[in-house]
């Protein structure tokens, strides 16, 4: 599923990580796609999480969908120092 600009989006577990009592699956992140740094076969998306962090993030076997809860306030502002 390709994504826009603006819409909310759910990033699912890492797939990656394995599962221990050390470092638990994580749980699902929310953010809004900021920018496409490139569309489909392979996409990435700049997204920024609710958390307030930017990432490029390369969607994997379904693990980013469209957030169902668009109600939500979007993510604060933070500026770097400079």
């Amino acid at each position: 599923m390709a994504f826009e600009v603006g819409q909310r989006v759910i990033a699912e577990k890492s797939g990656r990580r394995k599962r221990t009592a050390r470092a638990p699956v994580r749980p699902p992140r929310h953010g809004l796609v900021e920018r496409i740094v490139r569309g489909d076969p392979n996409p990435r998306y700049e997204i920024r999480w609710d958390d307030g962090t930017l990432t490029i993030f390369s969607p994997a076997y379904g693990g980013l969908t469209l957030d169902p809860d668009q109600s939500r306030p979007p993510a604060p502002n933070h500026k770097a120092a400079s």
